[in-house]
């Protein structure tokens, strides 16, 4: 037992090493919103950068709002927005130094085909948005703070509306799960034309309204202010800002299409060329093709599918390994023992076993904010932040199914202990060798509910690509992106993690009977 532990230890440690490494890793930390991440332009533009300097740039994908809010904690160093009020309060605030004009395209409005609210006869967008109120027609909005979201709002209050009741969905997601909720429901809703082009194959929406002044949709980065926070990678950040507007990244993006059609507008000037980038037709039977697909990335072992795996993997076993160096010797404790307060502990025990992931996540994360008690340590955003969330998360449910596997233990064996004479070591080791199958039983419900919540994962890691993404977030971010290719690969590997892990389980009881 005691080699087991010194094993565990030494794994701990080298774990503990290796965060150390990776924090000393020059790394630039970027919030961009979701309808910039569901183009797929980031993922040409940031190689580009990452090579040019040497560094690592870790994505946070989320609303407008979300990324000036993580601006105003320092969580991150350098922003992509489009919400142009709020930025100018930003920047106003002291938040941020400077805006910088990087790209545009504009908003539109899609439905079904059929046009029930016939807004393609709407001469304005004030006449499209009385037609949608009056209308009742289903409308889903972002209702994230986003940029899209912020957008919306502002066109019901500058028509004096104020949009309520059943046919109105407010989805609090981002801008491709939304375009993929309005076309199950086939509702309106209010999408920039670029992520609308990428979806436009996977759903069956057209557009109703567009080409009003008011939908003009421009994207700025911000470099946010190291006077406020001091960590903040502000020479990195310019850097990263200067490549945006530079005239190489322009025509890079003007030159991004999809299907021929032009995603985004650069905001500087540069000699044009004409260029396409050539993409993949879609077919809107897609399903079987995309299970042929994601096992195709399967067995060809897909580099970024496996690193995710990897990751899901390295956090959730480091996470059941301490989860269990606390789990089991309390467990065995609570279960020999009586004292005062054992009832009250048990309570809290089964109370917590249920404890939604969110909530964990939410509350780690107001500690572990740069605002937060130990915001200094900077663990936010990091695979440390999601090990210590899942051991939050898991370490009630070992705990308690280790008392009660040890309570379920054969009565006579205490008698016999305690007529043997042996030391309360000695007896937690018989306990716990008697128990070992529903021990191991317990570490694996620990271990399933590590590796397949999302809450934390998305909360605590910020589902950064290639750091802190796992299988659970992936598949949510791959899904609103529309490619279900991986997100089902995504899928199969979790649950085969899953079988192998159970199959593991079954066999090492067969072979200790």
């Amino acid at each position: 037992m005691m080699r087991i532990l010194q094993k565990l230890n030494i794994i701990l440690l080298l774990c503990f090493i290796f965060s150390l490494v990776n924090a000393e890793t020059k790394t630039l930390r970027l919030a961009i919103t979701t309808t910039t991440e569901n183009s797929g332009l980031m993922t040409v533009l940031n190689p580009i950068f990452e090579k040019e300097q040497n560094v690592k740039i870790y994505e946070i994908i989320v609303g407008s709002g979300q990324a000036l809010r993580l601006g105003e904690k320092g969580d991150v160093d350098v922003l992509i927005t489009h919400a142009p009020e709020d930025e100018k309060q930003f920047i106003a605030s002291g938040y941020g130094l400077k805006r910088y004009p990087v790209m545009h395209n504009d908003f539109i409005i899609v439905g079904p085909v059929q046009d029930p609210a016939n807004l393609k006869k709407a001469e304005s967008l004030s006449t499209a948005f009385h037609e949608l109120f009056h209308s009742k027609e289903k409308f889903v909005s972002r209702g994230d703070d986003s940029g899209t979201h912020k957008k919306e709002i502002a066109i019901w209050k500058n028509n004096n509306l104020e949009p309520d009741g059943k046919w109105y969905t407010q989805a609090g997601t981002g801008m491709g799960a939304v375009l993929l909720l309005a076309n199950e429901q086939q509702a309106y809703t209010l999408t920039d034309r670029g992520t609308y082009l990428v979806f436009k194959d996977l759903i069956n929406l057209e557009i109703s309204f567009q080409n009003d002044p008011f939908l003009y949709n421009p994207y700025h980065a911000i470099e946010v202010n190291p006077e406020k926070h001091k960590h903040i990678n502000h020479a990195l950040a310019k850097k990263y800002i200067a490549f945006l507007t530079d005239k190489k990244t322009q025509k890079i993006i003007n030159e991004y299409q999809f299907h021929g059609e032009q995603l985004f507008h650069p905001e500087m000037l540069f000699e044009k060329e004409t260029a396409k980038i050539k993409s993949e037709e879609r077919e809107k039977s897609f399903f079987i093709d995309a299970i042929i697909s994601s096992f195709n990335l399967i067995v060809n072992f897909d580099r970024s599918l496996f690193y995710v795996v990897w990751t899901s993997l390295k956090v959730s076993l480091i996470a059941v390994l301490i989860a269990v160096l606390f789990s089991l010797p309390l467990g065995v404790f609570v279960a020999l023992n009586d004292f005062a307060g054992k009832n009250f502990l048990l309570a809290c025990l089964n109370t917590l076993m249920a404890l939604p992931t969110v909530v964990v996540g939410l509350l780690l994360y107001g500690i572990l904010n740069r605002q937060g008690l130990f915001g200094e340590l900077g663990l936010l955003y990091t695979p440390t932040a999601m090990v210590i969330g899942q051991c939050v998360l898991i370490i009630p449910i070992i705990w308690n199914l280790c008392i009660s596997a040890v309570n379920s233990a054969d009565p006579r064996l205490a008698k016999t202990c305690t007529s043997l004479g042996a030391s309360y070591f000695q007896r937690s080791i018989i306990y716990m060798s008697e128990v070992r199958f529903a021990l191991i039983a317990a570490i694996v419900t620990g271990f399933g509910r590590a590796i397949g919540e999302v809450g934390i994962a998305m909360m605590l890691g910020g589902n950064i690509d290639g750091y802190t993404r796992t299988m659970t977030t992936a598949i949510a971010l791959e899904t609103s992106k529309g490619e279900f290719e991986f997100a089902l690969a995504l899928g199969f590997m979790l649950l085969l993690v899953a079988f192998i892990v159970n199959t593991a389980l079954q066999q090492f009881q067969l072979k200790i009977k």
